[in-house]
């Protein structure tokens, strides 16, 4: 899905961390090649310079055989198909944006990297096999199905590849680009995710006792005691942390993300009276597509290019010629 991509102009982003998926049992017997399907005439012999992070090497690689790969290390196979054509379509167009930009020297002249905190998830045929074991075939056969269905368009936003960003699982409105990255970006904007509140990823919370806390974010020494540690803090319409200040330093929910290992920036945070707890919604990120908020309105009967039009309004789908 979790930080992140990285956006025109400059602006970083993240992809999501990968959601946790449906482990299938181990795998038994030998690496068996992926069954044949049949791709779609229309991209052709579309291809795509990877920097695999894993080795440090680049390769190039067909751009179906590349989509795969993302889809399966970004989003759980078990998804309804409809949200893996989502998501299939969000990962290519994003590598056709990256395309668009040109060679990267600092991937050595790749133009995406398989690193989730730099661009999105990548899984290799044999960590395919490794992960879903026994499901193999069936989970490959999804996958490649949703890649296949999607390949020949791209998601655009007036006639260029729109920058298709997503997560894991938004706080219940997805967040904006200028509100988490500080660019405003037209397509990227709150969004209702409704069915995320009923992932159970969707609450987490994380306990620090006053001394762990001073710790992690080096803050100055105080006579204060620590229920009067943390000010009031300000947040967005999506619950993402704006600002807050703790022990007389400011600090954004990002900032906060990054140094408490959370799992989202939409924090709150309250002393007990022993400890601080750190209540998170969602899990990443939080803007463009929400990886369970496909899957549930996939399930409501939508289609991912209904999927599309909703976490990314503004933008077309447009066929390759």
């Amino acid at each position: 899905m979790k930080r992140y991509l990285i956006l025109a102009l400059a602006v970083g982003l993240a992809t999501v961390l990968i959601p946790a998926a449906v482990y299938a049992r181990a795998q038994r017997g030998t690496l068996r090649i992926p069954p044949e399907t049949t791709a779609p005439a229309n991209p052709g012999e579309e291809t795509v310079a990877v920097y695999m992070s894993d080795t440090g090497k680049t390769v190039t690689l067909p751009m179906r055989e590349y989509v795969i790969s993302a889809v399966a290390g970004e989003m759980p196979a078990v998804y309804e198909p409809e949200a893996l054509k989502a998501q299939a379509a969000a990962s290519v167009t994003l590598t056709r944006y990256l395309q668009a930009k040109g060679p990267d020297a600092s991937l050595g002249g790749a133009v995406i990297s398989t690193d989730p905190k730099r661009h999105q998830g990548y899984l290799s045929v044999e960590e395919m096999h490794r992960r879903w074991g026994e499901m193999f075939d069936e989970y490959y056969a999804r996958v490649s199905a949703a890649a296949d269905a999607v390949l020949p368009y791209t998601v655009t936003y007036k006639g260029a590849p729109a920058v298709t960003a997503f997560h894991a699982v938004s706080s219940g409105v997805t967040e904006t680009a200028e509100n988490m990255w500080g660019k405003e970006i037209p397509y990227l904007v709150n969004c209702e995710s409704v069915g995320d509140k009923l992932s159970p990823g969707y609450l987490s919370e994380t306990v620090l006792t006053p001394g762990e806390l001073a710790e992690k974010l080096g803050l100055p020494e105080t006579e204060d005691a620590p229920a009067h540690w943390a000010g009031e803090g300000t947040y967005s319409k999506a619950g993402t942390l704006m600002k807050i200040r703790i022990c007389g330093k400011a600090f954004t929910g990002a900032d906060l993300r990054e140094a408490l290992s959370l799992r989202s920036a939409a924090v709150k945070l309250k002393f007990d009276g022993e400890s601080f707890v750190l209540s998170v919604t969602g899990y990443g990120h939080g803007v463009g597509m929400s990886q369970y908020g496909a899957d549930y309105y996939a399930r409501q009967g939508m289609t991912w290019r209904e999927i599309i039009a909703h976490y990314y309004p503004g933008t077309e789908i447009t066929e390759l010629r």
